[in-house]
């Protein structure tokens, strides 16, 4: 069945929040009428998790960064001091003093504003805790500071009914050495333009200004009929963060309603459109939000009609010949703004499609069913290519639909029709040794021909390949393995059957020696390296790497894993793969300072930890949620063992439509070979990967395999039978034949 990569909230907004959204987001679909529907679950998703970035008002917008640290066990609220009069000087220590917790009593209609700064030994954040809150390791905090250089500052506006005695924590991230801070309390400003339902604005150009802390929202109420078309654009001085949202007819207030449109760049240049469906008129609320700074913007919007001819429906669908093929064509969000293309297709088929388009858009793939209207299977991530694929039922006109959700320019379309893939057995790839291994995992996932640059890596330790996956789906590559001094046997045949001209060397020359490269150019292939000093820095130029041959689409999403272990990145492998995602390696107790650089460096904003704390710790989390260009909760993706935690990042990508269960591999758990090839061949199948026991399937691969069974079409054990053994293949065969 195909699956809908979505894109992700910025914000620190819950997935929860976000599906509430859903029924309510108008995305750019069309009806009967010529005019955008809420027919498409998966453009409303989009919609949502593109604008549904604001901090909640009066929460910090420092907030963006996701959940905060908790305090350490040592220090409790029970134990808090009064907040004594600004400034209140203290020290902390890592080591034996890390928190001082203070308590300060607000009232309903105060905002509360703390500023912390310190000695350049420490590293240290304030955070703020409701007065319900008693033990703050299991609460998140709703305010706090974050980043690594002071002055650090967080504001918090009490809403109604929310006064009482607050706590705030001030907590060392590292080092140790004095803080000060100072705090005040002050009136919440509100005038009829601060909250819904607003003012009307006077004129379609509106020049006004926002303040962090005394102004941050300026509200305008916009009449809308039933199909016509808003389109506003702000601009703001420089040193700002301004953002612009909607808000559906109907709601009630900042706090009470989310978003259904808008724009949240960084910095202060933001437009969005927004076509009203039928039933929809009424007045919107279009809000200017100061994220940062204090300056002034401008604001134009109009409210139009739609041009004729700037929605197709189905029912004017170009048909398609059924087979092998492809399609070109152009989009304009304004004045063209989607496609139909038609295929008769017939029961027992599987369809697919792959949309690409140029640098500057953003398009997406729907596909319906024979009415025209109820949506199968979409694509709205946002990087190129965009994949549905649909295994056919009934015999019928299926319809696909391109749509610009931002942007103009060109687009192709590649589209197959085969035989739908039936489950008859778990097979197995294996070889002779790792070697070999993983040239019959290429063997069987890439057809001769189809790969212009490979990507090669040591197989005598774990922690370059570990970091390729993301780079071998960027040229949607295998990933083969070498000795680090010689070339294995069979290794340039395979890269000829592939039709190879190219090989990228992940790894520095103590792993995969000047010899094997040179081997492989008295081969004829052209061979470039990615390394650094160390398995750290060659992950983080790894994602260089994938940052800049991806470009404006790189989807600033990271995997971060241990360095020193394989079993959790091995597990990320395959989205690593089919996002075109870095897998960035750091310490246990420590974030590697590579990997904070280059989160840094690409403007990475999603960030999901693999593993435990065990595997990963709290500090570390903590460091990458407070890494300024973070904007969305660090996740941690993490079971009670390395076959546990496997089945748990399957399943969420499950969730995150990252990969479907249509193809899952499975492999040894205690030992690193052949997974490594194994997380691109299930990269390249849009599947996942299970570890497991050698001589016993472990419990979570079968729970997994259990509840998606219906869903599977092929299931790969990787490597022989002394790394996985015959039980486990029948074990799998059982469950699939229960």
């Amino acid at each position: 069945m195909g699956k809908q990569q979505s894109r992700r909230s910025r914000g620190y907004l819950t997935l929860i929040m976000i599906a509430a959204l859903v029924a309510s987001v108008v995305p750019v679909s069309v009806a009967a009428g010529g005019m955008p529907s809420v027919a498409v679950p998966g453009a409303a998703i989009k919609a949502a998790k593109t604008s549904a970035m604001i901090s909640s008002p009066g929460a910090s917008s420092s907030l963006k960064s996701g959940a905060l640290v908790p305090l350490d066990a040592d220090d409790t609220i029970a134990g808090a001091t009064p907040l004594s009069p600004s400034p209140v000087v203290g020290s902390l220590s890592t080591v034996d003093d890390p928190t001082d917790v203070y308590s300060v009593t607000l009232a309903a209609g105060q905002r509360l504003r703390v500023v912390i700064s310190g000695a350049a030994t420490l590293n240290a954040d304030a955070y703020l805790y409701q007065p319900y809150v008693t033990d703050a390791n299991v609460s998140n905090a709703i305010a706090g500071t974050l980043g690594d250089a002071f002055p650090k500052m967080f504001s918090y506006d009490v809403p109604a009914g929310g006064g009482g005695v607050y706590h705030v924590a001030i907590d060392a991230a590292s080092g140790s050495g004095t803080y000060t801070v100072t705090w005040q309390i002050l009136p919440v400003p509100f005038g009829p333009d601060d909250d819904i339902p607003g003012v009307v604005p006077v004129s379609s150009l509106v020049d006004r200004d926002l303040d962090y802390l005394t102004d941050v929202d300026d509200v305008y109420a916009i009449a809308i009929g039933e199909g016509q078309r808003l389109q506003a654009s702000l601009v703001a001085d420089v040193g700002t963060d301004f953002d612009v949202y909607l808000y559906d007819k109907g709601a009630t207030g900042l706090g009470d309603d989310l978003p259904i449109g808008g724009s949240s760049n960084p910095g202060s240049a933001e437009s969005f459109v927004f076509e009203a469906p039928p039933g929809g008129a009424g007045t919107y609320f279009v809000d200017v939000h100061c994220v940062s700074g204090v300056g002034a913007y401008t604001l134009a919007w109009s409210v139009t009609g739609v041009p004729a001819g700037a929605f197709e429906t189905a029912a004017v669908a170009m048909v398609v010949p059924t087979g092998n093929g492809s399609r070109a064509g152009a989009l304009d969000r304004l004045t063209n703004a989607n496609t139909f293309y038609k295929w008769t297709l017939s029961a027992e088929q599987r369809f697919e499609a792959t949309l690409t388009a140029g640098a500057g858009t953003d398009f997406d793939i729907y596909l319906y069913g024979p009415d025209g209207v109820t949506p199968l299977a979409w694509s709205n991530g946002s990087s190129y290519p965009e994949h549905v694929m649909w295994d056919v039922s009934a015999t019928g006109t299926y319809y696909i639909e391109v749509v610009s959700f931002t942007g103009n320019g060109t687009y192709s379309i590649e589209y197959s029709t085969v035989a739908t893939p039936v489950w008859v057995g778990t097979t197995r790839s294996a070889g002779a040794d790792r070697y070999s291994t993983a040239i019959s995992l290429s063997e069987g996932a890439f057809a001769a021909g189809s790969v212009t640059t490979a990507v090669v890596a040591t197989g005598q330790d774990f922690p370059d390949a570990l970091s390729a996956a993301g780079l071998a789906g960027v040229y949607h590559a295998p990933v083969l393995l070498t000795k680090t001094a010689s070339l294995p046997t069979g290794l340039v045949s395979e890269l000829d059957r592939l039709g190879a001209q190219n090989v990228v060397i992940v790894g520095g020359e103590p792993a995969v020696s000047p010899s094997v490269a040179g081997s492989l150019v008295n081969a004829g292939l052209s061979v470039s390296r990615v390394s650094g000093s160390n398995r750290y820095a060659t992950s983080a130029a790894v994602a260089d790497r994938i940052a800049a041959l991806t470009g404006p689409a790189f989807g600033k999403m990271a995997f971060v894993a241990r360095g020193d272990m394989f079993p959790d990145a091995l597990a990320l492998a395959p989205f690593a793969y089919s996002q075109s995602c870095p897998v960035l390696l750091t310490k246990t107790s420590s974030l590697s300072p590579e990997c904070s650089a280059v989160i840094g460096r690409l403007g990475v904003r999603e960030v999901y930890i693999a593993g435990s704390t065990a595997a990963v710790s709290g500090v570390v989390e903590s460091s990458l949620n407070a890494l300024p260009g973070v904007t969305m909760q660090v996740s941690r993706l993490a079971g009670a063992n390395r076959y546990e935690t496997a089945a748990v990042i399957a399943t969420r990508g499950l969730d995150f439509w990252w990969g479907d269960a249509g193809y899952v591999g499975i492999a040894t758990g205690t030992n690193f070979p052949d997974a490594l090839g194994g997380g691109a061949v299930c990269g390249s199948h849009h599947g996942v990967m299970l570890l497991t026991d050698p001589k016993s399937l472990s419990a979570p691969a079968a729970s997994f395999i259990a509840a998606n069974a219906s869903a599977i079409k092929r299931t790969e054990v990787f490597g022989a039978p002394v790394a996985v053994s015959e039980a486990v293949r029948l074990q799998v065969d059982a469950l699939m034949t229960e």
